[in-house]
């Protein structure tokens, strides 16, 4: 788990890293190649002679999203990629969790009801082949190797009271190892969830607040503060914005949707490990000469 953090945690400042270097360059593109910073232009001079009413009309009309981020300067435009880049990717893990999870419910039903079916331990371990897989699957097939494990202690064991204590007790941590394997394994991509969420909206404020700073940089240039002269800077700013909210919301209702099928996941593995580790706790209590192939349905 330790190792497993620290991977994820490296992962994470190698990338904080990349964004931080990608954005330093495009500063350094803003400045020399945008007429806002390096000639100190407004837009009504970028345009001649169009009046500030058409200007807004040409930059608003007619255009896409795209080219009214660009008109807001290559840092608008940058982080307005990088928003379309966390919301395809936070789309993609909403769909594939949902489906992944859902599956996952179903075989683990399927599983739960033949285990109760089963003739025996034995029996059900031997047809493991014929289910698919599925957390309680793997918490079974852990388990029973920790069983097999344990009735072997018996013969190296003078006391069989200290050997089923001693079985009882390695099967229930295995049982839980088995159990933490299988949420990190369900949780998985899950974080980048979180950071979309909770990071997407300030992406988008910094793209808004750099394209405002330059709109009304253009303003004290030009000399104008009419709103046919503010309006057009200020909205092409504000889409930073609204692409921030669009990655951020999916990204927040997914994560929460997934959590709650974790967790009911989590109910039925917890409940499965009680009843295994019941039935066998009643089998070295019972009759201490039956080994893990004893009945399932049976009072043992």
């Amino acid at each position: 788990m330790r190792g497993f953090l620290l991977k994820k945690n490296f992962i994470f400042a190698k990338f904080m890293r990349k964004m931080l270097v990608w954005v330093l360059f495009m500063l350094v593109v803003q400045s020399s190649i945008d007429p806002a910073f390096a000639e100190g232009t407004s837009q009504q001079e970028a345009v001649g002679t169009v009046e500030p009413s058409d200007t807004f009309e040409v930059e608003l009309d007619g255009y896409s999203i795209f080219y009214r981020a660009w008109q807001g300067g290559v840092i608008v435009f940058g982080v307005l990629l990088i928003l379309v880049f966390f919301s395809i990717f936070g789309w993609a893990i909403v769909i594939t969790k949902w489906l992944y999870l859902g599956k996952l419910a179903k075989q683990s039903d399927f599983f739960i009801t033949s285990f109760w079916e089963s003739r025996s331990l034995n029996d059900l371990n031997g047809r493991l082949t014929e289910f698919s897989y599925s957390p309680v699957k793997e918490v079974f097939r852990i388990g029973y190797t920790e069983l097999v494990k344990g009735s072997n202690l018996k013969e190296s064991t003078s006391s069989l009271q200290i050997a089923a204590r001693a079985a009882l007790e390695n099967l229930d941590r295995s049982l839980k190892k088995a159990k933490v394997i299988e949420v990190m394994r369900m949780e998985k991509y899950l974080p980048f969830l979180a950071m979309i969420a909770s990071s997407a909206p300030f992406i988008g404020l910094f793209g808004t607040v750099w394209g405002i700073m330059g709109a009304f940089e253009g303003i004290a240039r030009s000399g104008s503060a009419s709103l046919a002269a503010v309006a057009p800077g200020i909205s092409e700013a504000l889409i930073a914005t609204a692409f921030g909210l669009g990655a951020a919301i999916p990204a927040a209702i997914g994560y929460n949707l997934s959590r709650s099928k974790i967790r009911h996941l989590l109910s039925k593995i917890d409940g499965f490990s009680a009843d295994f580790l019941n039935i066998v706790e009643r089998y070295m209590v019972t009759d201490k000469s039956k080994q893990a192939s004893a009945p399932v349905n049976s009072p043992i």
